[in-house]
């Protein structure tokens, strides 16, 4: 791989962190220092600037670093001076920090000053105040391999520094050799634990009577499992990786067993996807003005973009209210997600402007209602939040759909019976990028001017306007006659 297109892959990842990590900062937190005190991302971005303006790039980031340690340092103080009252000891001994916790040693090490930290410091500065950030915010998947590379940055740092001469240096190394023991204990029992669950829960699901709550439990455990081989935590020898390649299509092929709700369509993804627990996700309601430039959800959202997504009433139906409702997530029965039809994947399909400078709001709203063009149609006003985990139909075909085929061929070829829902589509798409991570695919210029499309598997990642507009007029091109329904949870 390219820098440029290693860069661009790590960027992606890391902007997904920062929004995940800087959504609702705590008193005394700055923002993560990942993309400027990491060595790991600022060497690549200082490629970049190679021959061009590097001088400018390297003041700018003195700056940043000087800014940024000044301000652990100041936040750090007075928790520091909390953690370490009433407690004697060795600070220059390794014992003297055994008993704190990773999040209580983020403080340690931030609180130390010695007029500037090395690279090999903030690497592991850097990489337990983002673990800690993630595992805070519940996401242990993802915690896993941020865990792999503090482990790394530690091992590191004690590796230089042998025989430190200065106390605090004596004292950093005490602090990271800690962290150090810590995070090997955890990354074995981690792996351990992803392999022996795997294992476990195929064993309990081979009876003819089992749940369907099991084979969700025993599918959740491999698909796990394979996440972490698939984003390169976990190296499994060739053995291994076919046992859980056959385990995984043993699993889903009773996955694909269950029934659906009488609102979802009867297809493999939905199944996949019921199973994995993502379709009864809520979605974020928000009211209009925290979509709008500098409101609370744009803040937070990687895209900044207003996405639409319109539905048309279908059978019976006057309306398409109670769908609208079913897509927001709020209501008492028959709830989960229903999968639409699309070109690259089943899921929530939305309409955004492009970057084109002539692109707008509106053009995008217009090709989105052209999906909803009868009396009583409705349309969603969305944006993607905190917890999308966004890739190109392009980057996934080109440099993650191969990896899956040539690791997982059995699943590959199970998850590629589904059904096409109209030639050339490949509907099973969104079901291989969800072992990655990804519950969002975004398909730039799809011949449409203006406008892009985007497809959403995880309602998680959605934050939606608390309103429906509900159409008045067929072929009404101008879409101002609408009414409005509010969205609320229905108790």
């Amino acid at each position: 791989m390219s820098d440029a297109s290693l860069f661009k892959e790590k960027d992606e990842q890391l902007k997904s962190f920062e929004f995940t990590a800087n959504a609702d900062l705590q008193q005394n937190q700055t923002e993560l220092a990942y993309r400027d005190l990491n060595s790991s991302f600022f060497n690549l971005e200082k490629e970049r600037h190679k021959n061009k303006e590097l001088a400018d790039w390297e003041r700018v980031h003195k700056e940043k670093k000087a800014s940024i340690e000044s301000a652990w340092h100041k936040n750090a103080q007075s928790e520091y001076k909390e953690l370490t009252k009433n407690v004697s000891g060795n600070k220059k001994s390794r014992t003297y920090y055994r008993n704190y916790s990773l999040k209580e040693l983020e403080t340690f090490i931030k609180e130390s000053d010695r007029g500037g930290n090395s690279d090999e410091y903030n690497n592991v500065a850097t990489n337990l105040e983002l673990y800690n950030r993630i595992m805070e915010k519940g996401n242990p998947l993802e915690g896993f391999g941020i865990l792999l590379r503090l482990k790394e940055s530690a091992d590191a740092y004690v590796g230089s520094r042998r025989s430190p001469s200065s106390t605090k240096g004596k004292i950093r190394k005490a602090i990271i050799s800690v962290i150090a023991e810590k995070t090997a204990a955890l990354v074995e029992e981690q792996r351990n634990e992803y392999k022996a669950k795997a294992d476990t829960l195929f064993s309990e699901v081979q009876n003819s009577s089992v749940t369907d709550e099991k084979v969700n439990e025993a599918f959740k455990a491999h698909y796990d499992l394979m996440y972490q081989v698939l984003n390169g935590n976990i190296e499994l020898s060739p053995e291994e990786l076919s046992k859980l390649d056959a385990n995984t299509e043993a699993v889903l092929n009773k996955v694909m067993e269950q029934k659906v709700d009488e609102t979802q369509g009867n297809n493999m993804s939905t199944k996949f996807f019921n199973s994995l627990g993502w379709s009864s996700n809520d979605a974020r309601l928000v009211k209009e003005g925290d979509l709008n430039e500098n409101g609370k959800e744009y803040r937070k959202s990687p895209l900044k973009k207003k996405m639409y997504h319109a539905i048309n009433p279908f059978g019976e139906n006057k309306d398409a209210i109670d769908a609208g409702k079913q897509l927001a997530g709020v209501k008492k029965e028959n709830n989960r997600l229903f999968f639409g039809l699309g070109r690259f994947g089943k899921g929530i399909y939305t309409s955004a402007r492009n970057d084109d400078p002539d692109s707008t709001d509106q053009k995008a709203e217009d090709n989105s209602w052209v999906y909803g063009d009868k009396v009583g149609a409705v349309q969603a006003v969305m944006m993607l939040n905190e917890h999308a985990r966004m890739i190109t139909y392009t980057d996934f075909m080109k440099n993650k759909e191969k990896v899956f085929d040539k690791k997982f061929k059995k699943v590959s070829r199970l998850l590629q019976k589904e059904l096409s829902s109209k030639s050339g589509y490949r509907d099973f798409l969104t079901m291989k990028a969800a072992f990655f991570g990804y519950n969002t695919l975004k398909d730039p210029a799809c011949g449409v001017n203006g406008v892009d499309y985007y497809v959403t598997t995880d309602r998680k990642a959605l934050s939606i306007e608390n309103e429906l507009r509900v159409r008045r007029n067929e072929n009404d091109t101008s879409f101002d006659a609408v009414d409005y329904v509010q969205l609320q949870k229905e108790a």
